[in-house]
């Protein structure tokens, strides 16, 4: 049976996301599809164009054409065909959204593309329906950032066949102690995102109860998972949950330069620092990923955007400059080692110089990838900065870091933050965004 239900209106804007609610179910199914089918329509509202269907015909290539996420909602067992599992695998991968709901674990245990979204966490078993606490792991999460640390909430605990922990970035755990039943108590995964190819994947094992689908807590879950995934898996750093700690940092609307001084509006969606304030530390670790960071900087002013902490691309006030270096703006710099001569070395200059006059808003666009370590933890793949893009123009492709840059963390890891520095005078930042993105099919090695 086919069953669609369109939220069209001729006030509604018709370049809202258009969401495909798919609940098929070939096992066991949930009462609450239909409470939760209606939960997702209310949400949608001016928010989202809703299709639901229970008919597999709906994935074709054609068809997905126009859909922005897909959300498989409580389906369980084999539901697509291998024609229809490939255009799902295709459109993800061109830039799709997924977002998997509680029995999507319980869904397509033959397709190894399907296993990929989940880590490998199919569903095992469960205890009986009761409340536990979720741990967060990533609590500036858009899907996270408005529940405790510790989130109590009542559903039915889906055990895996494995922790997806490692194939996945995890967002929240169960914390088994809370409640009876649990199989996994030292790594029970239970929010998680994957990036995969152009697009993203969302899952949460959340959702079993038709209670949930009244709970504003849990609603709201969902519907920054569909926004999250509609955006193609980029976070907005927002002045406000992006970072650790913004002391000696300022918000405001607007920021104009007034000679090596920049002078504030205030208000929000700007980040400035005119005080000499320190670093600031994204509040969320990235490995491989695409940063989208915009500045300005003052007369004479000097900053830089530390990937992992560790390599800094340098922002400075150069504009003009016929030969820039690596410590001009745009360019990878130097290591520093006080025992050699000269000390600074293997620093990358911009190819061209792009950088706009002090007092003007520019922008990188930045694709990383980190270094990589084996079982032992021993650096097994050098970081690299696959592509620099400044104000439009590309200014670095392919550079290889043997270790980290001049002022940036001692230790390389997979996971870090992005820093930006913020004692060498004014800086204001806006529209930082960051994605994770799928592995590079080759990294590289390091030679013995």
């Amino acid at each position: 049976m086919f069953a669609a239900i369109l939220s069209l209106s001729a006030c509604v804007p018709v370049n809202l996301p258009a969401v495909l609610v798919f609940s098929r179910t070939a096992g066991f199914r949930h009462e609450s599809i239909e409470p939760a089918v209606e939960a997702i329509r209310t949400l949608a509202a001016d928010r989202w164009l809703i299709t639901h269907t229970e008919n597999s015909s709906a994935f074709t290539d054609e068809a997905l054409r126009d859909i922005d996420v897909v959300v498989f909602l409580n389906t369980t067992g084999d539901v697509l065909d291998t024609s229809q599992q490939d255009a799902l695998a295709s459109w993800l991968r061109r830039g799709g959204g997924w977002v998997g709901i509680h029995a999507a674990a319980d869904t397509e245990y033959e397709w190894p593309f399907y296993g990929s979204l989940l880590g490998g966490a199919w569903f095992r078993s469960h205890p009986r329906i009761q409340p536990a606490n979720i741990r967060l792991e990533d609590p500036s999460h858009p899907t996270l950032s408005h529940v405790p640390a510790v989130w109590n909430h009542v559903d039915e605990w889906y055990n895996f066949a494995k922790s997806p922990r490692g194939e996945v970035h995890v967002l929240a755990s169960l914390d088994e102690t809370s409640y009876e039943g649990g199989t996994m108590p030292e790594d029970h995964p239970i929010v998680w995102t994957v990036p995969v190819g152009g697009g993203a994947a969302f899952y949460t094992g959340l959702g079993h109860t038709s209670e949930s689908w009244a709970d504003p807590a849990f609603l709201k879950h969902v519907a920054e998972a569909i926004d999250w995934a509609a955006d193609d898996g980029w976070v907005d750093l927002d002045c406000d949950s992006g970072w650790r700690n913004t002391n000696g940092w300022s918000r405001a609307s607007e920021v104009v330069m007034d000679g090596r001084s920049l002078t504030e509006t205030p208000g929000t969606g700007v980040l400035t620092n005119s005080n000499g304030g320190g670093d600031l530390y994204s509040a969320s670790e990235f490995g491989d990923c695409e940063i989208h960071i915009e500045f300005m900087v003052a007369e004479g002013g000097n900053s830089g955007v530390y990937l992992q902490g560790c390599y800094e691309i340098q922002i400075l006030d150069s504009a003009g400059k016929t030969s820039p270096r690596p410590s001009d703006c745009g360019g990878i710099y130097q290591r520093w080692d006080e025992s050699r001569t000269p000390k600074g070395f293997e620093g990358s200059a911009p190819r061209v110089n792009a950088a706009q006059p002090a007092g003007v808003w520019q922008f990188y666009d930045i694709v990383f990838r980190s270094p990589r370590f084996d079982g032992e933890g021993r650096k097994s793949a050098n970081a690299r900065v696959e592509r620099v893009t400044h104000n439009g123009t590309i200014i670095h492709e392919d550079v290889e870091l043997t270790g980290p840059t001049r002022g940036g963390f001692a230790t390389e890891s997979a996971q870090g933050p992005i820093r930006l520095q913020g004692d060498h005078g004014p800086i204001a930042y806006r529209n930082l965004r960051v994605r994770r993105i799928s592995p590079a099919r080759s990294v590289g090695t390091i030679a013995p």
